[in-house]
């Protein structure tokens, strides 16, 4: 009999890996027990680490003593010798110092794992997903507000909780020398447990603000607690029992809070005329207009249109409310098929009340900029973007939104930095991930907008914009089977289906995109199509006469939400030639 199985016959009579079985159990039930213990008891994030090292450690030590002792029925006893006729044919000092190097080679080979993943791999900054853009690590003064957890019996009250949420965000925002991660890209993290570290490295701040809202009738209970997102360490924590009415002033004492923990000075006060209105009435009501808002779907953006003007009706100078309305019934236009003329009117008087009422209102600016980038005034536009930037440097809607203007207009260089930016300020934003996609791909850098559509799907697989832009991509690239498999997964029925027909055109399926293109087509005669989305199909298709029609018709009514890219977009390259793209130029705006 060889040495090898020898050994193996002997860890068997000893009875080791029945020990060895024991102890993998054991672990992980220690394991799948403790981290949610040590989440509930706020416990440092090091004593995870410190749990896994020791089970890993605790391997050798279960070998080695399970190979000197045996549990029988008596108790604990020595293990026996093997019987000579059995016993291998070498020393014993020899054998005791091979046994003992083999469990200590055991030993580590199971510490290994634990010991790199918790202290070598953080150490050197985990590979962000594929496609992922690495946020900076965080330097300064920073913080994420994560979304309040609702522990109301009405669960209806969710509005109120993430209501709550966005005001603190809004508040600390405005301190200076605090950076504040995005709404969009903390409220990714809502009902998820992740550990703080992750979260901190995810969003690249120092310390996270979580707790939760408990509303019962006129009464609030709100737990808050500010945690150092490198160690796990509590910084600060209160609990404030108040009436409704007093929840301006409770935002402010939480606000006054953290920004006293953090060391920082607070230069005026964040009271509630900062936030424009007295009325509890006017801001719960602004609240679960947010909250809809917030869904971006048809349906929803109608429904924040309500509350919003609910609100104003009960304050009718709270300028963010006019600044929800106007974004409510403008960015309708861009996920339903509705004309956008009469309701931009609507969309427009509610911006410029917002401005008569603040005039240095960021967002009302950025809206109003959004408002014109649609009907083709693109300077106009262009101006109120900087002009929003300069009032709210960290909105990173307003340099999202102005990127795209510049990427339209071939100012590739100057899109690719105010988009990036606003990726560092929401690098979980679904839609400004898709759109820093298109920029490159605007901007001919292939391999660059594949990553970025890529990531927007790992954010939102079901984001039918990044799925039809990276079908289409795959198209232009001639990669046919990887743009035919996307393409499958947008629905025939969405707002996206005519990206269908631009793919089989271009990957030269022609009786299926002008089937599609058909479909179109008959449906335009029955109800409203925009000429926007027909546009593309017909260039693909390479009909320029029915594509240039279909692009004056998108100039004359003013459709910039569906707007076209002509100047720019690889889709239109074979109307470059010909002398009627000067007049879409100048229509659009794009000389």
């Amino acid at each position: 009999m060889g040495r090898f199985q020898l050994f193996m016959a002997e860890l068997r009579r000893r009875r080791v890996f029945r020990a060895l079985v024991v102890w993998g159990v054991v672990a992980f039930a220690v394991l799948q027990v403790y981290e949610p213990v040590m989440h509930g008891l706020h416990l440092p994030e090091w004593t995870l680490s410190f749990v896994v090292v020791a089970l890993g450690l605790g391997f050798p030590v279960t070998a080695a003593l399970a190979w000197v002792y045996d549990l029988k029925a008596g108790g604990i006893e020595r293990t026996p010798p093997a019987p000579a006729d059995e016993a291998p044919s070498r020393s014993p000092g020899a054998r005791r110092a091979r046994l003992a190097l083999l469990l200590l080679g055991l030993g580590g080979a199971a510490a290994t794992p634990g010991l790199v993943y918790f202290f070598v791999w953080p150490a050197a900054g985990r590979e962000p997903g594929r496609g992922s853009v690495a946020p900076a690590a965080p330097t300064g003064a920073s913080i994420a507000v994560l979304p309040l957890v609702n522990m109301s019996s009405d669960k209806e009250q969710e509005y109120f909780s993430d209501g709550l949420t966005e005001e603190l965000l809004n508040l600390l925002a405005k301190v200076p020398g605090l950076r504040v991660a995005s709404r969009t890209s903390a409220f990714a993290f809502k009902g998820k447990n992740v550990k703080m570290s992750e979260i901190g490295r995810e969003l690249g701040v120092a310390t996270v603000l979580e707790g939760s809202v408990r509303r019962s009738g006129e009464q609030i209970r709100i737990t808050t607690q500010l945690i150092s997102a490198s160690d796990g360490y509590h910084l600060w924590s209160e609990t404030y029992d108040r009436k409704i009415t007093d929840v301006f002033a409770v935002q402010d004492e939480i606000a006054a809070a953290v920004v006293s923990a953090l060391k920082l000075k607070l230069l005026k006060p964040a009271g509630s005329r900062e936030r424009r209105t007295e009325s509890v009435e006017a801001h719960d009501l602004y609240l679960r207009g947010l909250y809809f808002w917030n869904l971006r779907s048809g349906e929803s953006l109608l429904r924040a249109a309500e509350f919003f003007r609910a609100a104003i009706k009960a304050d009718p100078g709270y300028a963010l409310a006019h600044v929800g309305l106007a974004d409510a019934i403008e960015i309708r236009t861009a996920y339903v098929w509705v004309r956008g003329e009469a309701l931009r009117e609507q969309a427009r008087a509610a911006a410029l009340r917002a401005l008569e009422l603040d005039p240095e209102l960021g967002e009302a600016h950025a809206t109003l900029g959004m408002i014109l980038t649609d009907e083709f005034d693109r300077a106009g536009a262009i101006g109120q973007y900087r002009q929003a930037i300069a009032l709210r440097p960290d909105y990173a809607t307003a340099r999202h939104w102005y990127a795209m203007v510049l990427a339209d207009s071939g100012r590739a260089d100057e899109a690719r930095l105010e988009i990036e930016h606003a990726l560092r300020l929401e690098p979980t934003s679904r839609i400004i991930t898709t759109n820093a996609g298109r920029v490159a791909m605007l901007a001919r850098d292939y391999a660059r907008a594949e990553v970025l559509y890529r990531a927007a799907l790992d954010l939102a697989p079901d984001f039918e914009y990044a799925r039809s832009e990276l079908a289409v991509l795959y198209a232009l690239e001639g990669k046919r089977d990887e743009a035919l498999a996307e393409i499958a997964k947008v629905s025939p029925d969405g707002g996206h289906r005519y990206t269908r027909a631009v793919v089989f055109a271009r990957v030269g399926r022609r009786q299926e995109a002008e089937r599609v293109a058909r479909e179109l087509e008959d449906l335009s005669n029955r109800e409203y199509v925009p000429a926007a989305v027909l546009a593309p199909v017909w260039a693909a298709l390479g009909d320029r006469d029915k594509a240039f029609s279909a692009l004056r018709r998108a100039c004359r009514e003013r459709e910039g939400a569906w707007g076209p890219s002509v100047k720019v977009d690889p889709i239109y390259d074979e109307l470059r030639s010909d002398p009627r793209l000067g007049e879409i130029l100048d229509c659009m705006q794009l000389r």
